[in-house]
């Protein structure tokens, strides 16, 4: 049944490619205003999970609802002004600069043709956050593997959108930046009541940064909840097929995932 208090749902969600059916009927509720982290190993679904959400394939049964509405009945342009995607950059873009980037992503936000100067404070506003300012001038294809990460993220975040899906947001990221893309997130949840959905392969990351932590394999969720819930010893072995010991973060008080082995060796 919708939770009333969830700004996105699945509801007996299926999903995949051609014949090939990869999110097998899931349930998923995720409240307004909150992080919710999406794991798992390689092959579990995860980025076809964003990508149903976002509408990026189509569901072959049950429904993804935006605010109680199926995303079926919206427009490109309302959807994509509601549900954010971080998608990837396409060689054909390599020689825009970042400024531009960023400009047309809020332009097309915006549904104008031009910077306008509230839109150029927006730009200007996100590039500071994301410490791209010093950078608005390079090109796309001169920035190292991060950097247009970074790049990325801002595109998406100038579009404010109610629900932002990021799959591995933080992938090529060194941790100075890993930290400053969480704490951002992290604030434009609070500052705007944004609901965050992000594929994390670093459990431990995904452990202090979400609200919420869903575990995927084979397509199917394995367990889902507050992230010391969720991340024990028995759900890493149904998901990861590994022998783990999880202990308590000393300073954030969330789990620590330390590998031991690999389980059947």
């Amino acid at each position: 049944m919708y939770d009333a208090e969830s700004k996105l749902a699945a509801q007996a969600l299926r999903a995949g490619y051609s014949a090939d059916e990869v999110i097998k009927g899931l349930d998923l509720e995720f409240p307004g205003g909150s992080i919710t982290a999406v794991v798992g190993p390689n092959g579990a679904g995860k980025s076809s999970l964003l990508k149903a959400l976002a509408r990026k394939i189509r569901a072959k049964d049950g429904a993804v609802l935006l605010d109680g509405v199926s995303i079926t009945s919206l427009t490109k342009t309302e959807l994509e002004g509601s549900i954010g995607f971080l998608g990837t950059i396409p060689a054909t873009r390599n020689g825009e600069s970042v400024f531009d980037l960023v400009a047309r992503s809020a332009m097309l936000a915006n549904q104008s043709s031009r910077v306008s100067p509230r839109i150029r404070l927006e730009i200007e506003e996100i590039l500071d956050r994301t410490s791209l300012t010093a950078l608005q001038s390079k090109k796309i294809g001169e920035l190292s593997s991060g950097w247009r990460q970074v790049a990325v993220i801002a595109a998406a975040l100038v579009k404010n959108p109610q629900v932002l899906l990021l799959d591995e947001p933080t992938n090529s990221l060194d941790y100075s930046h890993q930290l400053q893309v969480i704490n951002l997130l992290s604030s434009l949840k609070r500052e705007r009541n944004m609901t965050i959905i992000a594929v994390i392969h670093d459990l431990n990351l995904a452990a202090r940064f979400a609200d919420r932590v869903v575990v995927l394999k084979d397509g199917k969720v394995i367990a889902q909840g507050e992230p010391n819930a969720v991340i024990n010893p028995s759900n890493l072995a149904e998901a990861f097929n590994i022998l783990a010991r999880v202990i308590e973060d000393p300073v954030a008080k969330t789990p620590v995932v330390i590998p031991i082995r690999q389980l059947g060796e």
